[in-house]
């Protein structure tokens, strides 16, 4: 009896810490997402925001252009995945939530997985581009992480 509980109580400490999340937000650019709680931030300026853990990198660029269009979106993953010679279909599927649309791709290069999305806030002209590194592993949570992205004022 004793052994059956320890164990359940352990089973659920430990999917405790795999579902532990945490909000992070760039103010620079009024973008938010969530992450694993044991992500922390590596740097953090007008330029770039990167952020990390054992099994995730994530890495946001932005971008200033009012002309850029949803279109423009689609475009601009590919071609990003192709500069950076990923292993990718042509063809980039949608992501839309809240104030943002975009597209991404998921790619592999060298053995190593990728998500790459280019993100337009729909209420002002800051555009981003997002990588998300991770492990094998690692793919629900490197789509639940692009899913969770937010513009706010």
């Amino acid at each position: 009896m004793f052994n059956r509980t320890l164990l359940l109580s352990l089973l659920f400490l430990a999917q405790q810490t795999v579902f532990s999340q945490q909000e992070m937000r760039w103010d620079t650019h009024g973008i938010g997402f969530t992450v694993p709680a044991d992500v922390k931030v590596q740097t953090n300026n007008a330029e770039e925001y990167t952020a990390a853990n054992d099994n995730l990198f994530l890495s946001i660029i932005p971008i200033q252009d009012e002309n850029l269009t949803k279109e423009h979106l689609a475009e601009a993953v590919v071609e990003m995945a192709k500069e950076l010679e990923y292993d990718v279909v042509d063809n980039a599927d949608e992501a839309e939530m809240q104030d943002l649309v975009g597209y991404y791709v998921l790619g592999k290069k060298d053995g190593v997985n990728a998500l790459l999305m280019a993100l337009m806030d729909t209420e002002s002209s800051t555009n981003l581009l997002v990588v998300i590194v991770y492990d094998d592993r690692s793919e629900r949570m490197a789509l639940k992480v692009a899913n969770s992205f937010f513009a706010y004022d």
